[in-house]
């Protein structure tokens, strides 16, 4: 362990799978105490022991249901002392206007969007004080590339780059940076389905969209990870209130 290890700690939703677990490691090799969130008590303990096996840095979890005020209101000490926050928790299903179902829509929005505003309020209402601080959203291109079909992703991603924007261009006169990151479609638990399609319909329109995919490929949630490192570090501190998108520009392909 590096002699500056935990001398910067980082608090990351969604931290034990997927893009923000890529970003936990990430940070991890950077020397990074971490405090991760995420519902399941067992996916939790399951990364704290393999960050604290591979990289034996402090860990610490929370599990806790980030749609909820009173959940997030049990992480208001844990703000005290945190560096760099990462909002990488939430997830809204696909489906057109008529199909969302309306109260899992809201738990959904909650989780993700509502999320990501109220903790980036904590995390202000601290490093305003310090007068340094980063707070990354994983977001998702869906904001730019609209989306009919799935009008919830697309009006969830939507509302948080500009919310990033917004708050990224006032945050930086307490030396506070916001920036976003769009993924793009990236290989992670959740997508597995997209290799292993259970019928004939799924396999060809799947295939078919893979192939359009830059390089032939989703992303790898480890290139979204390497971004976000670059980002919380000295490298990048004149970017503030921009939200950049990794889909090798697959957004832009018809």
């Amino acid at each position: 362990m590096s002699a500056q290890s935990t001398k910067k700690k980082a608090l990351v939703t969604g931290g034990s799978k997927g893009i923000g677990f890529a970003i936990a490691k990430a940070l991890a090799s950077e020397g990074y105490a971490l405090k991760l969130v995420a519902r399941d008590t067992a996916s939790l303990e399951q990364a704290k022991a393999e960050l604290i096996q591979e990289f034996n840095i402090p860990v610490e979890i929370y599990p806790l249901n980030l749609s909820l005020e009173q959940d997030i209101e049990k992480l208001v000490p844990a703000f005290s002392e945190v560096d760099v926050l990462i909002n990488s928790a939430g997830a809204i299903g696909r489906g057109g206007i008529l199909e969302i179902d309306p109260k899992n829509f809201r738990d959904a929005w909650d989780g993700k969007v509502m999320s990501t505003i109220m903790l980036s309020r904590l995390a202000c209402s601290q490093m305003y004080l310090k007068q340094s601080g980063v707070i990354i959203n994983i977001i998702g291109t869906a904001g730019e590339r609209l989306n009919a079909k799935s009008i919830g992703t697309t009006a969830a991603n939507a509302a948080l780059i500009a919310f990033t924007k917004a708050l990224g261009s006032e945050s930086v006169d307490h030396h506070v940076r916001v920036i976003g990151i769009n993924p793009g479609l990236t290989r992670t638990g959740r997508t597995q389905n997209l290799l292993n399609p259970k019928t004939e319909i799924d396999r060809n329109a799947y295939d078919a969209m893979l192939k359009n995919l830059p390089y032939g490929r989703m992303g790898e949630a480890s290139e979204i990870a390497d971004l976000a490192v670059f980002l919380v570090s000295d490298k990048a501190k004149y970017i503030s209130g921009e939200v950049i998108s990794i889909d090798g520009g697959a957004r832009f392909r018809y």
